[in-house]
């Protein structure tokens, strides 16, 4: 085909369009936003009130001026970001123009729209030419320059920018400000085990400051002359969210360890304009590889790990280890639950209560089998097990099987959640709910749920309901109700839910690819 024109392909949907990205119509894309592992940074093109950042899931905007966070802003499909390595910003209406090596992507946030196309070549920088910035931008590739002309679906062949401006790279930063290559273990200290590194750069708009990305501590902002660059920190610090906590203002996340990001717990202010990590020691971080659940007592966080209970102090400062060096008969903690300065402990050879002065208590030692899930009542302290709700109560040597759910196998089906509507004792199934009257004692059998979410493992309490999540979904269901408002995976999740949490504005699902938030008045029946 030689110096043919080559045909782009050319898609634009604005994000308002919840048909054109394949989303359901009982919400549209404004009501979900899904945050993910924003700690590796792939392209920074500054702009005078826009700075746009992207990770390979995600691109955000930071407003310079008031210090504000706006996005993620999702592209009609995730592979428009796949591969970004560099970013520049259109002189003329201020939108951007990311690259990768088969192409670009254009993203245009005055009408909210995104673009993009594929280039015959592999595809080594961007520019624009300082003498026509209305021609359009330049792409140098492995056979030579191409143009894309403004308004046009065609890349052709081109000798190039006459002037061309192209973005910045680290070593241009570090020949400019050879300090922050000097302090790199300064800069790259909350990165443990010496893993993170720059990978990208902008220079702020005003030129009195710079901009600068890494895999691996995320965004780092420093002034004109500054020898240490600060964290603009934003979204999560790995793609893997096992637990969540809801507190007064927004909700903590624990994200696992993976090969490229150490477990961590992040917290995520209600209206993504605040994101506090806990990085724990500065060798060992928050010590846990994966965690289960997480409660909140007073000012520490608790969590059920692989490796036992985690005390975290909220202030990032203290990081305790529960393991059976101190009492806990396994390691593989399942469920916590926290009330009056007491946490009770489910393992997965028995249960324990840590009390307010850190001793640790067996409780129903001769049980020794795996503890689900807990919650407390009072002096009760209600399990859920491989053999159904069974309740530990003071004194007792083993856990005992409630009278109310006499000898119905179907009512001693394992227990894999445990939770409460006002009063009542709720138990979550692989396939239903069932919950047992405060004043009788007898236990109910709900409908079917897991014909539309799969197999379930987690519940919570709403103001109307609940919220359960499956295999393949989460929906909203009641005691006597089937699910409606079903969410499921791969339509409007990116991944299998693995935990819940619901405030009076958002409901908030882990997932193996990020953290999703949902409007509640969108997706509450």
């Amino acid at each position: 085909m030689g110096r043919c024109l080559v045909l782009l392909v050319l898609l634009v949907a604005p994000r308002g369009d919840a048909a054109a990205q394949g989303l359901p119509r009982l919400w549209s894309p404004d009501d979900r936003i899904i945050l993910g592992d924003f700690s590796h940074i792939t392209s920074i093109a500054a702009g005078p009130d826009r700075v746009f950042i992207t990770a390979p899931a995600s691109l955000v905007t930071w407003d310079p001026r008031s210090r504000r966070w706006h996005g993620p802003f999702e592209p009609p499909d995730p592979s428009y970001l796949s591969g970004v390595f560099a970013s520049l910003l259109d002189p003329i209406d201020f939108s951007v123009w990311l690259v990768s090596q088969r192409g670009w992507t254009h993203y245009d946030p005055n009408i909210d729209a995104w673009d993009r196309g594929s280039i015959p070549a592999r595809v080594t920088s961007i520019a624009f030419d300082r003498n026509n910035f209305a021609g359009g931008p330049y792409f140098r590739t492995s056979r030579g320059w191409y143009e894309v002309v403004r308004g046009s679906l065609l890349a052709t062949p081109s000798r190039g920018p006459s002037q061309p401006e192209f973005p910045l790279s680290i070593r241009d930063v570090f020949r400019d400000n050879p300090w922050f290559e000097a302090n790199q273990a300064a800069v790259l200290r909350s990165a443990r085990l010496g893993t993170a590194r720059f990978t990208v750069a902008a220079r702020a708009y005003d030129r009195q400051g710079w901009y600068l990305g890494t895999a691996g501590a995320g965004l780092l902002y420093a002034e004109e002359g500054a020898p240490v660059p600060s964290p603009l920190p934003f979204g999560l610090p790995g793609p893997i969210v096992g637990a969540l906590f809801s507190g007064p203002r927004g909700v903590w996340v624990a994200t696992d360890r993976t090969a490229s990001s150490e477990a961590s717990l992040t917290f995520v202010e209600r209206s993504l304009t605040d994101f506090v990590t806990l990085e724990g020691s500065a060798v060992f971080g928050v010590r846990f590889n994966r965690a289960n659940r997480i409660v909140g007592q007073g000012a520490f966080l608790w969590v059920a790990s692989d490796i036992g209970v985690i005390r975290v102090g909220t202030d990032g400062r203290t990081v305790d280890v529960f393991d059976e060096s101190r009492g806990i008969p396994d390691r593989r903690v399942w469920s916590l639950a926290a009330r009056h300065g007491q946490v009770v402990v489910g393992t997965a050879r028995g249960l324990v209560r840590i009390t307010d002065s850190l001793d640790v208590e067996r409780l129903a030692p001769d049980f020794a089998g795996a503890l689900l899930a807990v919650t407390i009542a009072g002096d009760t302290v209600w399990t859920g097990t491989q053999l159904g709700v069974l309740a530990a109560l003071p004194d007792s040597s083993d856990l005992l099987r409630p009278i109310g759910l006499g000898t119905e196998p179907s009512l001693r089906q394992p227990a894999l959640d445990l939770t409460w509507a006002a009063d009542t004792l709720v138990a979550l199934t692989a396939d239903r709910l069932q919950w047992r009257d405060p004043a009788s004692g007898a236990w109910t059998l709900g409908p079917v749920l897991s014909a539309e979410l799969g197999r379930l493992h987690r519940v919570i309490p709403d103001d109307r309901g609940m919220w359960v999540a499956g295999e393949r979904g989460v929906g909203f269901a009641t005691l006597a109700t089937p699910p409606v408002r079903v969410l499921l995976v791969d339509r409007d999740l990116p991944a299998e839910p693995t935990d819940l949490a619901v405030d009076d504005q958002f409901l908030w699902v882990a997932t193996a690819r990020g953290l999703v938030r949902w409007r509640l008045d969108a997706v509450r029946p």
